[in-house]
């Protein structure tokens, strides 16, 4: 946890000093509530029976057990405020860097699957919360028990050489010794659980495919005896610490015995070992009420170890190093020579292609469903690495040239685009953060999603929900359309852009796209299963054919 934190330039540093300065100050200020008031308790009593309660000063003791109250309370309140703070300010740090390591390293444009997704925030959540639920109550036991064995010093001794020990074994080794116990069982667990959570992503990715073959309620009990099996083996887990807890408080109440016993044998202080007894037993039950950070300190080291070496991925593999490569002016010519490349390591190669783009060129990429068309265009966008063949950028290897440069130059229309929840300028924005009215107001004209878009009241406000929720496919089809091209980009790849449109306004579509080609100093490729098919005003048309 301490690497991915210093990794991460240590964020917060002075909110989390103060969360810890005040788990401690929390800590000690509970343990002296507890050793005063016992103290004071007794004191007070032998000092009423021996006829002398009217001389015993109770206003100094009553107002440390007050004071240690209200410290108590302050601090555990300002803890929770600066640990809040301080895990806030890491989370603000942590979480886009690791969204933005993943989407430099990943490979094409699919999303990331809904099971890494979950044990990615799932990493998060450990490793963020490690130190409220970690750190911080560990700081607040320890400081408990300094304090706890500073009053049994004080009255006894030989009971505080036995408090230390006790506090060694029972507190220190026993907890210890369970979490080695369970370590490897957990890590099986924690296996199996990962290798099972995919299955129950893509149930409920798949829910209503199933529902209409008949195959949810089957799969979804499946799921269930599965997450019943999860749940079952994790309570198995957590039963050694169940048995800790109770030893940790037989622990407290046999110390405080035993503290009372040491004063009516030895004749002592009674009232320093009443205040002996219940500051011992508070440290020993605040250990016991720790137990459960035993079984998230091990989850969130290892949480924190994924992360780090997450972070560590600030590039992908195959892009060209800042300091080597070329600036690009244009990607024109753009060569694709002999070309084949694959959707994911070990995956098949994509046939082998070769083909010219030029300025004012429509070139046509066709090929049956699966046959590679997305990956091939991925690749020409240098989102993968290519397998075989070569692909020049106005003459420069693609292997030369930076993602970043080329992604300036080539924007691409999918046909299923992925929106976030927001506005329609909220979406265009994403391609250009900078986009005025005007700009927006003509990207969508070309993409034919003006006449939509402000048939609503709100026009460019009009809000797009989850999933795309407010707009039909058509109508986000245009909408991701109209992104691609305010992004200004020289190459415009179209998947499949014709798909779903009747055929009056796939003719309008190709016009409009037309209209914007002859601008001048673009090209289009398109990706779609049959050649021809649209009327497509350019300077040359060129057909490529994966087979």
């Amino acid at each position: 946890m301490l690497n991915l934190w210093t990794a991460l330039g240590a964020p917060g540093r002075m909110q989390f000093i103060l969360a810890m300065s005040l788990a401690a100050l929390a800590s000690i200020a509970g343990v002296v509530l507890m050793g005063l008031s016992g103290w004071f308790l007794v004191a007070g009593a032998l000092a009423g029976a021996a006829g002398a309660g009217h001389s015993f000063n109770h206003l100094h003791p009553a107002a440390g057990v007050r004071g240690s109250a209200f410290i108590r309370v302050l601090g555990r309140y300002g803890e929770q405020l600066a640990g809040h703070d301080a895990i806030l300010r890491l989370s603000a740090r942590l979480r886009p860097r690791i969204f933005a390591s993943g989407a430099y390293a990943r490979r094409g444009l699919s999303p990331m699957a809904s099971a890494e997704l979950t044990a990615l925030i799932d990493d998060m959540d450990a490793a963020e919360g490690a130190f409220l639920k970690v750190v911080l109550p560990g700081i607040g036991v320890a400081a408990g028990f300094a304090v706890a064995l500073g009053f049994a010093l004080a009255s006894d001794l030989v009971l505080f050489m036995l408090a230390v020990i006790a506090a060694a074994l029972v507190a220190g080794a026993l907890p210890y010794l369970a979490v080695q116990a369970v370590r490897r069982q957990a890590a099986a667990l924690a296996e199996r659980v990962e290798a099972a959570r995919g299955d129950v992503a893509r149930l409920i990715e798949n829910a209503t495919e199933l529902d209409v073959y008949g195959a949810l309620s089957p799969a979804a009990d499946a799921a269930m005896e599965t997450l019943s099996k999860w749940q079952a083996e994790g309570l198995r887990l957590e039963r050694p610490f169940l048995g800790l807890s109770a030893i940790l408080s037989a622990a407290g109440v046999l110390m405080g015995a035993l503290a009372l016993w040491r004063v009516s044998v030895t004749g002592g202080d009674l009232p320093m070992a009443a205040g002996a007894t219940l500051s011992l037993m508070a440290a020993f039950e605040a250990a016991a009420a720790m137990l459960k950070v035993l079984e998230a300190a091990p989850k969130a080291g290892a949480a924190s170890a994924r992360l780090g070496g997450r972070l560590d991925v600030d590039a992908a593999p195959w892009d060209a190093t800042l300091e080597d490569a070329p600036a690009l002016a244009s990607v024109f010519p753009l060569e694709v020579d002999r070309a084949q490349a694959m959707a994911a390591p070990g995956a098949p190669l994509t046939p082998q292609v070769s083909f010219q783009i030029e300025v004012g060129d429509v070139v046509e990429l066709t090929g049956r469903s699966g046959a590679g068309k997305s990956t091939l265009a991925e690749a020409l966008m240098r989102l993968h690495p290519l397998a075989e063949g070569k692909i020049r950028y106005g003459g420069t290897e693609s292997g030369r040239v930076r993602i970043a440069a080329v992604l300036g130059h080539v924007a691409m229309s999918p046909q299923m685009p992925a929106f976030l929840p927001g506005t329609v300028a909220d979406q265009l924005r994403l391609a250009k953060p900078d986009a005025t009215d005007e700009e927006m107001r003509a990207a969508l004209a070309v993409a034919l999603a003006d006449e939509f878009v402000f048939a609503r009241a709100e026009g460019l406000e009009s809000p797009i929900g989850e999933n795309g929720a407010g707009f039909s496919g058509g109508e986000l089809r245009r909408l991701g359309l109209a992104r691609a091209i305010i992004a200004g980009p020289e190459l415009l790849i179209l998947d499949e852009p014709l798909a779903g449109l009747d055929r009056e306004l796939a003719v309008r579509l190709i016009a409009s796209l037309s209209g914007w080609l002859a601008e001048g100093g673009r090209a289009i490729l398109v990706l779609q299963h049959k050649p021809g098919g649209a009327d497509w005003k350019a300077a040359r048309i060129t057909r490529a054919a994966l087979r």
